[in-house]
C-alpha cells in the first residue's frame, strides 16, 4: 500500500519545509531567553514517504521534512490512525535514532487534546508548531481552541476547501443532510451557516436561506477570520490547486507572535508571485 500525492501536496510540503526551517532557526536563537525546547506535532502524519501520482518517485512527507531539517526539533509527535501507515513511521523512527520521536495511534483530536496539549502549558517555556493536514473535515474546532489556549503552539493548517464545498453544495441550507451539518460544525465551529448562507427574498416576497457565491480564496479567508478568534496572527491562506487548476486546499498559518506571522507571510507571498 502507498499514499499517493499530487502536485498540490508537493507544493504544500515545500512551503512547510521553508517555514519549519525559519521557525527552528528563530527558536534556537531564542534559547538564551529561557526557551527550553521546541517541538513538532504532525496530526495526520501518514507514512513519511508518499509516492507522486505523476511520476515513479517517492516524496519526503511531512514527518521526513521535519526530521530532515539542519536544526532538529527537541521532540517530534507523530499521530496516525492507520496501522500500516504507523508501521512505516516506526521504521522511520529507526532511521533517526538520535531524535526524540513519539508515535501515537488514534484520533488526532483526542491525542492532541488529552496527551500533547497538557505537556505544553505556557509555564513550560516550550514552543511548538502543529502541522494539521486533515483527511476531509477530520480536524475539530475544539482541538484548535485547546491548542490556542496553550499560547505555546502555532499551527499550519491545510484547509480542505473542496470538501467544505462538497458538504454545503446545496443551494438551500435546509436541504443539507444532518450528517453534513454535524461534520461542518465539528470542523468550522458553531455558526458556520452565517458565513456561507444569506437570506434572500424572491419576487413574490417569500424568503429563503441561500448559499452565498464565494471563490476558494473567499472560503479560505472566511476560515482565517474564524481562526483569528483564537489566534491573533493569521496569514491570508494560499490556495493550492490540482493539475486542472481546480482549488483543493488553502494553507494558513495561525499563531501568537508576529515573528511566526512574518516568516509565513514572506514564504506565502513568494510562492504566489511565482504563480
Amino acid at each position: 500500500m502507498e499514499d499517493l500525492i499530487g502536485k498540490w501536496s508537493e507544493e504544500k510540503l515545500e512551503l512547510l519545509r521553508k517555514y519549519l526551517s525559519g521557525y527552528v532557526t528563530v527558536l534556537r536563537n531564542q534559547a538564551s531567553k529561557g526557551i527550553r525546547g521546541f517541538e513538532y506535532i504532525d496530526g495526520f502524519a501518514g507514512t513519511g514517504k508518499p509516492k507522486s501520482k505523476d511520476k515513479e518517485r517517492y516524496i519526503e512527507g511531512s514527518p521526513r521534512v521535519a526530521l530532515g531539517l539542519p536544526t532538529p526539533f527537541t521532540k517530534y509527535h507523530f499521530i496516525e490512525m492507520s496501522d500500516w501507515r504507523r508501521a512505516r513511521l516506526e521504521a522511520l523512527k529507526q532511521e533517526f535514532t538520535g531524535l526524540d520521536i513519539e508515535i501515537y495511534p488514534g484520533d488526532c483530536n483526542e491525542v492532541i487534546r488529552s496527551l500533547i496539549v497538557p505537556t505544553l502549558p505556557y509555564s513550560s517555556y516550550k514552543r511548538a508548531i502543529a502541522f494539521l493536514d486533515p483527511f476531509g473535515l477530520a480536524l475539530e474546532w475544539e482541538t484548535l481552541k485547546a491548542i490556542a489556549n496553550t499560547k505555546t503552539i502555532e499551527v499550519f493548517i491545510n484547509i480542505p476547501i473542496m470538501d467544505i464545498n462538497r458538504n454545503i453544495r446545496r443551494q438551500d441550507k435546509d436541504q443539507i443532510p444532518e450528517e453534513s451539518r454535524e461534520r461542518i460544525t465539528r470542523f468550522w465551529g458553531p455558526g458556520w451557516d452565517t458565513d456561507f448562507f444569506e437570506e434572500k427574498v424572491d419576487l413574490f416576497g417569500e424568503s429563503r436561506i441561500d448559499l452565498k457565491p464565494q471563490s476558494a480564496k473567499q472560503v479560505g479567508n472566511l476560515y482565517r477570520k474564524r481562526l483569528q478568534q483564537v489566534f491573533p496572527f493569521c496569514t491570508v491562506p494560499v490556495v493550492l490547486r490540482n493539475s486542472t487548476n481546480a482549488p483543493l486546499y488553502g494553507l494558513v498559518f495561525g499563531g501568537h507572535n508576529k515573528t511566526g506571522l512574518r516568516i509565513a507571510e514572506d514564504i506565502f507571498q513568494k510562492f504566489e508571485k511565482m504563480g
